[in-house]
């Protein structure tokens, strides 16, 4: 059986300012949205909650949720980067920040966090995924 793209999720998060939160990932050696693979029969709002919870200590509570698109972008992995994918389909959810939320990195997930203008993002280092972080900000209407 060939390689597929694995189901995941990614949080668009704006603030009142409209910008949007991107992290620099040692482990990736890159910036990127938080985003994570979605376990297995996981809805979207349990996958994004647990995966803010997992990297940013983030309590995303529901009435910050903006929108949730049905539109998906993806990006495929470097060449030999993952035995059983190819890449990723992230699903959006776009979320308002809330002031008192906590946004300390968890694990080696994120060293850095930076709150940027969507026109800004192309001035960060966020390699294979450039395309689809760029779609994902049209979608959401940031671009």
């Amino acid at each position: 059986m060939g390689k597929i793209y694995r189901q995941a999720v990614m949080a668009v998060i704006i603030n009142s300012e409209s910008k949007v939160l991107i992290g620099y990932s040692p482990r990736d050696k890159s910036y990127k949205f938080p985003q994570g693979g979605l376990e297995k029969e996981e809805d979207l709002i349990t996958g994004i909650k647990r995966e803010l919870l997992e990297e940013l200590n983030y309590q995303l509570l529901h009435d910050h949720i903006l929108r949730i698109y049905e539109e998906k972008v993806r990006y495929p992995f470097p060449p030999d980067c993952h035995p059983v994918y190819m890449g990723q389909e992230l699903s959006i959810v776009m979320i308002m920040h809330h002031p008192e939320a906590d946004t300390t990195p968890q694990d080696d997930e994120f060293d850095e966090l930076l709150w940027i203008s969507p026109k800004d993002i192309d001035q960060y280092n966020y390699e294979y995924r450039s395309q689809a972080y760029r779609k994902a900000l049209e979608i959401c209407g940031l671009l």
